[in-house]
């Protein structure tokens, strides 16, 4: 009976739980057939949205596709000398148009002084002075690439131009009245394989060989770049050695310079006549001389070895030729010399043999000069540079001018009348500061002494700086000075 009740009531049970189950299924089933809908619904809407976005789009231009940067000329990778532009002082950019740049330097150098001896009476002064190591300067390199270098086997071809004056920090004068750009005007062109041909108002070539042992202040190696000596001081006259018919600066010339391979450097150079008013010549020195093309005219040659290796060091080495027709009188000299340096150190030394016919059809005899310099250099560290020199200029029949004065190296002997033997030696000594690569600061100093009939009216040789033309034989001068470039 127990056991007959017990199975009753699990089937009472069970048929009345299948109906909850039944209903729990069907729940379910109508839950997911509402989420399909719903997914199918909310398809729909994504379909017909992205086919109203594409009537739309398609009806809009299509993008520009990315443009690539133009490629930068080879002939503007390079400054005018052939350096790297990453690795060379260009100045600041005023212009690049992708064929075409143009940029503007300057230097500025304050120099104050003390020097004796100012005075036949031993008079000194004690101020400001022109610049002591360079010539205040304002200048703008242009340069553009040829594309037809490709085609004519001159890859890189550019034309090149420099404009650049100089003017006095103390008064702001031009350094040369009434000539705007005196230091350079010229045009020209550039490559690799033709080299450096420039045209117009510049440099002596050997000025430019010759200013890596003239005095320890030009770069060790010779390069395509214009160089130069130091400014005014008492010892720069070593620099009219490597002159013309112009001076350190030629009119109406053509110069060449080329690389050859990692060591060797040569120019060759010609002014045609530049001392008449001739053609479009002006202010009396412009042009040729009618029926007289030859006076003025200059011709230059130099050869030069850069960075040779010799024992423990570098040897840099060269040897250079000028002949000059100043005023109807053949005026030449030959120049040699280099430097050499180890690790920190720099020695410079160098000859130079001068001679010049003076006075009219050289009636006053012919001028020879065999004279000298050897200097040194020392950098004890990145910073600071230290300098030590000597030279002398030493002449047999050296001819004066109208003021009673020895002539300067080239200068006219057209009026020379009177000669005498004798010397100029000078020693100089500096230590300058370089604070960063634009700004220098220095201490500086000279001496120098003449001999036998060697008379000068200014310590400089450059015109009177210091006085009106008296006449004396020795002076010290103590410099010190800030010189600035951008």
């Amino acid at each position: 009976m127990t056991k007959f009740a017990m199975r009753a009531t699990a089937l009472a049970v069970l048929a009345l739980s299948q109906p909850v189950f039944a209903n729990e299924i069907d729940d379910l089933k109508a839950e997911i057939a509402a989420q399909k809908a719903a997914e199918a619904a909310q398809k729909a809407r994504l379909d017909a949205l992205e086919a109203r976005l594409n009537a739309v789009t398609s009806q809009q231009p299509a993008a520009p596709a990315p443009q690539k940067a133009a490629a930068v000329p080879l002939a503007l990778t390079t400054d005018q000398n052939g350096a790297k532009l990453a690795d060379a002082e260009t100045g600041v950019s005023l212009y690049n148009n992708g064929t075409t740049s143009l940029h503007i330097y300057g230097l500025l150098e304050a120099t104050g002084s003390h020097a004796n001896h100012q005075t036949t009476g031993s008079s000194s002064t004690t101020g400001m002075q022109v610049a002591w190591f360079s010539g205040n300067r304002l200048g703008f390199d242009a340069d553009h690439a040829l594309a037809i270098g490709d085609s004519i086997g001159l890859p890189g071809l550019k034309v090149i131009s420099k404009l650049e004056t100089e003017f006095e920090l103390p008064t702001g004068d031009m350094d040369t009245s009434d000539v705007f750009f005196n230091r350079d005007a010229w045009m020209g062109f550039y490559s690799e394989d033709l080299g450096k041909i420039t045209i117009g108002r510049q440099n002596t070539l050997t000025r430019d060989f010759t200013a890596n042992w003239g005095d320890p202040y030009g770069g060790a190696d010779v390069s395509l770049k214009e160089g130069g000596y130091s400014n005014v001081n008492n010892f720069k006259q070593f620099i009219f050695y490597s002159g013309g018919a112009n001076g350190t600066r030629l009119n109406s010339a053509i110069e060449w310079k080329k690389k050859f391979g990692t060591h060797v450097v040569a120019g060759l150079g010609f002014a045609f006549g530049s001392q008449g008013a001739g053609g479009s010549g002006d202010v009396g020195n412009g042009g040729s001389t009618p029926g007289d093309f030859k006076k003025g005219q200059t011709q230059e040659a130099s050869i030069a070895l850069n960075a040779l290796p010799v024992g423990p060091g570098l040897l840099s080495a060269n040897l250079s030729y000028d002949r000059a027709n100043v005023n109807d009188l053949i005026h030449q000299s030959e120049l040699v010399g280099g430097n050499y340096r180890i690790g920190m150190f720099r020695v410079n030394a160098g000859y130079a043999h001068y001679t010049a016919e003076q006075g009219v059809g050289n009636s006053a005899g012919t001028r020879t000069d065999n004279s000298w310099t050897v200097s040194m250099s020392l950098l004890p560290t990145p910073e600071n540079e230290i300098a030590l020199g000597f030279n002398e200029l030493k002449g047999r029949h050296a001819g004066f001018n109208g003021g009673g004065n020895i002539l300067n190296p080239f200068g006219s002997t057209a009026g020379v009348s009177a000669v005498a033997d004798g010397s100029k030696k000078s020693i100089y000594a500096s230590w300058m500061y370089h604070v960063d690569r634009q700004l220098d600061v220095y201490l500086a100093g000279d001496h120098f002494k003449v001999d036998g009939g060697w008379v000068i009216g200014d310590a400089q040789g450059n015109g009177n700086h210091f006085g009106a033309g008296q006449a004396y034989n020795n002076e010290t001068e103590v410099a010190i000075g800030a010189r600035y470039k951008f």
